[in-house]
Parts: structure tokens; C-alpha cells; sequence
């Protein structure tokens, strides 16, 4: 059956994507308008807010016209240019909250991190592209790690711990997408969750059991922060314990590889390793985002106090919300950064369980349109592309949200389009308009 070309402005524009963002861009301004209207430089960022939306909207019609297909052609200036702006923020870039993380441009200041992750994109696609014959291979995947190790590490010296963070299931998004191994993702996956773990588990140790009993459990997993003799007897447990089941697996003649046995010790092993260095490193304010997470009862007036907070405004807005301007949460400033990292708490306490369900609901939609351009698209660079949006937009949502009632610790993540944010709102519609361009371009005669 033949392919139904659609030509003109129909064929050219997927509707239901451009409802999407525009749907999230209004809501967003509105939240924005009404979250920052007590603060004393009100009038600021609504200037702000306004020149980078019309500069958003020229940077989504450049990713609209221009042929998406030159970002892999480019790819290696594109990977010049992203380690260029990373390192000269470290030069010259402004201080705020002790992050080196802006460079003022005259009248707008410019934050290079949140152009590095869709460059990663564009790049890692390429990367994936070339090396499509030779996916199966664990070297791809570290090919894929190493490119984007160095724009990690010069993001981390900001340090910007919560956006290096979204640069980890992008990669992993990426590379399921293009056919990697799925033993190879899983391994990297087991590594990194026990990373985390370790610190996690750590603070949940010393709230609840800080004067812990020598022989108990909790004792023997605070000793073993230490990097000595309990260390060394939990890894060398663990190789055991993995040897042993090996052994049983090949006495009740089960169809299990050797390999497993061998890997699953040395990825937990590093992961552990990994983990305890990271807790010995983590930051005062890393540490209460953690303590925040894993025992919001210990600390409300301090570590807690912001997640606790967003709870209670979600909580009181029920079904229709307080109405706009009336929240009293964000209006009387009990709300931290409510124009910003916890902005969908004020939409549920303004606008309700109907607020926050319309902004899911087109943000479910965004990424559904997203997933079928990527299928429509032309050829495979435009599907990986589509494919690490996609899950840079997920993963950025299911973690806001998060965050915000309680369910994932506290990141520091915006939520695209609806959080404030200069930098944010002009690479998202540049991104956009690239997306846009891969469907405008999804038959070869267009």
C-alpha cells in the first residue's frame, strides 16, 4: 500500500506536539507570574521571563528551518564547542549559591550546563550512528561513557551534582534505543543504584541507630564507611557468597553463565567502593538532601523543610485549588524556590488536582509525540535523537514531581517549561523546534 504523503503547513507540523508546549508554556507563565509576584524583583524576572520566551520562540523556529541531519555531520565541532562553554564558565563565569554556573551575556545570563545535555545528545546520537554494526559491543558503550565523562566531570567542578545526574538515564535511553546489549545497560544500572545506595543507606543508619551497639548490623554497615577491615570483609563476603551460588547453580545443572558470577561481584564491589567514596566527599547540603529523603521526620524545620512544605501546599489545594494569587503557601512565602525548582507545587496549590493533572497530561503527551516522531523519522539519527529527548523530558518529570510530594530526593531538576528559568525555557524550544524539524522531514522528497 502506498505511503500517503501529506504536503503544506499539515504535513509539515505536528499539531498535537505544538498543542502540547504551548499547552505547558501558558501554564507555566501563569504559575511563574503568580508564584513571583510577592518577591521585591518581581518586575526583573518578568522582564526576564518574557525576552527569553521570544528569544525561545526564534531558537525553536532556527531548530524548525534548519535540517536537523547537520548536527551529525557537525558532530565533532558540536563536542568542541560544548567543552569549550563548560570550561569557560569556570573562567569566567558568575558566582551564585556557590555554583560557577551562568555567564552573563549583557542582558541575560546564560547557564552553558543546560546546552551541554542537548549537545550530549546530539553528539552521543552521532556516536551511536557510527557505530551501529558494533552496538552488541561493550566497547560502544564505553566509547558512548567516555565521550561524555568530560562534559560530566567539568559540570560536577561547578559543581551542578543535579544536572550531571540527568546525563546518566539519557545515556542509558539512548544506547537500549540504538540495541545495546542489555546485559551491558543492566550492569551500568546495578552499578550506579548501588552508588547511590551506599551514602543513602549510610544517613538512614546514623538518624535512626546513631548510637549503634557493636555486633549489630547498623554498626557493622556505619564500620564499613571507614575502608577498612569491614570493607574488606563485606567484599570479600560478597565474592564468596556470589562463588558459592555458581557452584549451586552448576550442581543443579541451571543454565547460568560463568560470566554472571564473575561480573555481578566486581560491579557490586565497585559500586559499593564507589558509593563510600561519594559519602566521604557529599557536601553539608547534599548530605540534607539525602537526610530530606530517607528520614523527612528528622529534620522538618531544617533538611526536610522544603519537600515538607511542598507537601502541605499540594495537599491543601484538593480538587479545584485555592485560585490563582491565592495560595497561601507560595503567596506568604512559606514555599522555597516556588518559582523554580518547586514550581508544580504551587499549581497544586493553586489550580488543584486539576492543575497538576492537566500539566501530566501534557507532558504525557509531549513525550508520546515525541516517541512517534523518532519512530516517523527518516533515518536513525533522528530516531536516537528523538529517543534521548524523550527520555531527557521523562526523566526530568518524574523526578520534579518527585521531588516535590515526597517519592525522590531533592535534586535541584526544573521542570521544562513550567519552571522559571532563562536557559532552560530557550534550549527546551530549541530542542523543540529540532524535534519539530525531524518530523517536518520524516519523507525524503520534503
Amino acid at each position: 500500500m502506498p505511503i500517503k504523503v501529506e504536503t503544506g503547513v499539515k504535513g509539515r507540523i505536528d499539531w498535537p506536539f505544538v498543542f502540547a508546549a504551548m499547552g505547558l508554556l501558558v501554564m507555566g507563565t501563569i504559575t511563574m507570574l503568580s508564584a513571583a509576584s510577592p518577591l521585591p524583583y518581581f518586575g526583573a524576572l518578568v522582564r526576564n521571563h518574557f525576552v527569553a520566551l521570544a528569544l525561545g520562540v526564534l531558537l525553536f523556529l532556527a531548530g524548525l528551518g534548519f535540517n536537523y541531519q547537520i548536527f551529525q555531520d557537525q558532530a565533532k565541532v558540536l563536542y568542541g564547542v560544548c567543552l569549550s562553554l563548560l570550561l569557560a564558565v569556570l573562567v569566567v563565569g558568575s558566582v551564585h549559591k556557590g555554583h560557577r554556573s551562568w555567564i552573563h551575556l549583557g542582558f541575560l545570563t546564560f547557564q552553558p550546563a543546560e546546552l551541554a545535555r542537548i549537545l550530549m545528545i546530539l553528539v552521543l546520537a552521532a556516536v551511536l550512528e557510527w557505530r551501529a554494526r558494533k552496538i552488541k559491543s561493550f566497547s560502544t558503550i564505553l566509547l558512548g561513557f567516555g565521550m561524555v565523562a568530560p562534559m560530566m566531570a567539568l559540570i560536577i567542578k561547578q559543581p551542578d551534582f543535579s544536572t550531571t545526574l540527568t546525563f546518566f538515564p539519557i545515556m542509558l535511553g539512548m544506547m537500549f534505543c540504538a540495541g545495546a546489549e542489555l546485559s551491558h545497560l543492566l550492569a551500568i544500572v546495578g552499578f550506579g543504584a548501588t552508588t547511590v545506595s551506599v551514602p543513602m543507606l549510610y544517613i538512614y543508619c546514623q538518624i535512626n541507630y546513631p548510637q549503634a551497639a557493636a555486633g549489630t548490623l547498623p554498626y557493622f554497615i556505619l564500620q564499613t564507611a571507614r575502608l577498612g577491615k569491614s570493607t574488606a570483609f563485606l567484599l570479600i563476603g560478597l565474592t564468596l557468597f556470589c562463588l558459592g551460588a555458581w557452584r549451586m547453580a552448576s550442581w543443579l545443572r541451571l543454565q547460568a553463565r560463568a560470566i554472571v558470577f564473575v561480573a555481578v561481584p566486581i560491579i557490586l564491589s565497585s559500586g559499593i567502593i564507589t558509593g563510600i567514596l561519594i559519602n566521604r566527599q557529599m557536601k553539608g547540603y547534599q548530605r540534607n538532601r539525602f537526610v530530606a529523603y530517607v528520614a523527612p521526620q528528622a529534620d522538618i524545620q531544617g533538611a526536610a523543610y522544603h519537600v515538607h512544605q511542598s507537601q502541605i501546599a499540594i495537599g491543601s489545594g484538593g480538587v479545584f485549588g485555592k485560585g490563582l494569587f491565592e495560595g497561601t503557601q507560595s503567596q506568604l512565602g512559606f514555599l522555597p524556590e516556588r518559582h523554580t525548582d518547586f514550581a508544580y507545587a504551587v499549581v497544586g496549590e493553586e489550580m488543584g488536582f486539576i492543575g497538576t493533572m492537566t500539566i501530566l497530561g501534557l507532558y504525557l503527551l509531549l513525550v508520546w509525540r515525541i516517541v512517534l516522531v523518532g519512530r516517523l523519522a527518516r533515518d536513525r539519527y533522528g530516531f536516537l535523537v528523538c529517543a534521548g529527548l524523550a527520555t531527557m523530558f521523562a526523566f526530568e518529570l518524574a523526578l520534579n514531581v518527585g521531588m516535590c510530594v515526597g517519592l525522590m530526593p531533592v535534586a535541584g531538576i526544573p521542570l521544562p517549561l513550567i519552571s522559571y528559568g532563562g536557559s532552560s525555557l530557550m534550549i527546551t524550544l530549541w530542542s523543540l523546534g529540532v524535534i519539530a524539524n525531524i518530523y517536518s522531514r520524516r519523507y525524503a522528497l520534503l
